[in-house]
């Protein structure tokens, strides 16, 4: 490589191996996890789907996709993860994958204006990657672009761009997409595993310098962090697939490590997702209460003292009447030092006195006049009884001063 093509390479990748024009905006969220779907198929030929945060290693979720699964890429404007199914009818199929799992067959991808069922172009693609509405897959040094916009040309190809330099654009297996360039991992003889940046508007390869990943056969998903740096999947070295990741300085580190694979493809960043907020409720409208008055302290009650029982009326007899003995008024109670409001014993009520009826009156008045005229009576008995005996005394004293 002469020194302008290589300058040109250095410049083209120099977000991933030091200098942050490139990827600077990533650089400012380097915090956040990258949560990836990626398809890994094995000796069965049937691809498993498995959520990587490729950040940590920790894998979250593996589902069964029931599809031989490759060129995924990742829509952040639709939060879906597109792929290339392969083995149905007319070759090749695109697929969507939810956050749940869930694949959903949109048809065969054939050629804008084919209106014949033809076999698909894309059948055998090994790379894929999504910017904006453009879909691009990698096959044999070719790139094609997918409309993703709906519409007429709603997945179909628009666009075939050839590849070069062949020697380093011919066995790459995986890419990533970024201002408007793709990242991939080349294994030929002349990449060894060195990053490339491929130019999807004039197909342009170039290969950055002090950024490579160990040799190994094929790197089957390649995926770009938000932090800038670039993370591989080795289907098989040493015996074991192996994720590496490649920081903006130029170290690899291992992420994790697995069964070897027959293939392998990755989408992602996932956006984070977002759970809308229920509606908060209008807090209710305050109702204006009065100032509560405080309750008066009640003052120390006092017994009442209960009346005396009023005398009957005195009859109307010459006998005199005994008086009755006064009720003695009972001692006042000590005041309560509680604050609770003291209730007062009963007063006892006299019943008030019954009027005599008309006829009680006359017989008692027959009753005072029968008594009143025995007394008459005994006294003009008495009256003459004295005068008769006076009498017969004058006629004893007459006879005896004879």
């Amino acid at each position: 490589m002469d020194g302008v093509t290589r300058t040109a390479a250095t410049v083209a990748v120099a977000g991933l191996v030091g200098a942050s024009a490139l990827l600077a905006p990533m650089a400012a969220r380097a915090a956040e996890s990258c949560l990836v779907v990626q398809a890994e198929t094995g000796s069965h030929g049937k691809s498993k789907l498995r959520w990587i945060d490729v950040g940590s290693g920790a894998t979250s979720r593996v589902t069964d996709s029931g599809y031989r699964l490759n060129a995924l890429g990742y829509s952040a404007t639709r939060d879906r993860v597109f792929g290339v199914a392969e083995g149905l009818s007319r070759g090749a199929h695109a697929v969507s994958i939810d956050r749940d799992g869930d694949i959903q067959d949109l048809g065969p991808i054939t050629r804008a204006g084919n209106r014949l069922p033809v076999w698909s172009p894309v059948a055998g693609v090994t790379a894929g990657a999504i910017g904006g509405n453009s879909w691009y897959l990698l096959r044999n040094g070719t790139l094609y672009t997918v409309d993703l916009t709906p519409g007429e040309r709603y997945l179909r190809v628009i666009k075939t761009v050839f590849l070069r330099p062949i020697t380093l654009a011919h066995d790459v297996n995986d890419f990533a997409y970024h201002n408007g360039l793709l990242y991939g991992v080349s294994t030929t003889w002349r990449g060894k595993g060195a990053v490339i940046t491929i130019d999807p508007a004039s197909g342009k390869v170039r290969e950055a310098e002090d950024a490579r990943f160990p040799p190994a056969d094929v790197y089957g998903s390649v995926v770009l962090g938000r932090d800038g740096a670039l993370y591989a999947t080795a289907n098989r070295i040493g015996g074991r697939s192996v994720l590496y990741r490649l920081d903006r300085s130029g170290q690899v580190t291992v992420v994790r490590s697995g069964p070897p694979l027959a293939g392998s493809d990755a989408a992602g960043c996932l956006t984070a997702a977002v759970i809308p907020e229920p509606p908060k409720p209008e807090p209710p409208k305050p109702t204006p209460s009065p100032t509560p008055t405080p309750a008066p302290t009640p003052a120390p009650s006092r017994t009442p003292s209960p009346s005396a029982t009023p005398s009957p009326s005195p009859s109307p007899s010459s006998s005199p009447t005994p008086s009755s003995s006064p009720t003695p008024t009972p001692s006042s109670s000590p005041a309560p030092t509680s604050t609770a409001k003291m209730v007062p014993p009963p007063v006892a009520v006299p019943k008030p006195s019954r009027s005599a009826s008309p006829r009680e009156r006359k017989e008692k008045a027959e009753e005072t006049d029968a008594h009143a005229r025995t007394k008459e009576k005994r006294r003009w008995g008495l009256t003459a009884l004295v005068l008769i005996l006076g009498g017969g005394a004058a006629v004893g004293a007459v006879r005896r001063g004879r």
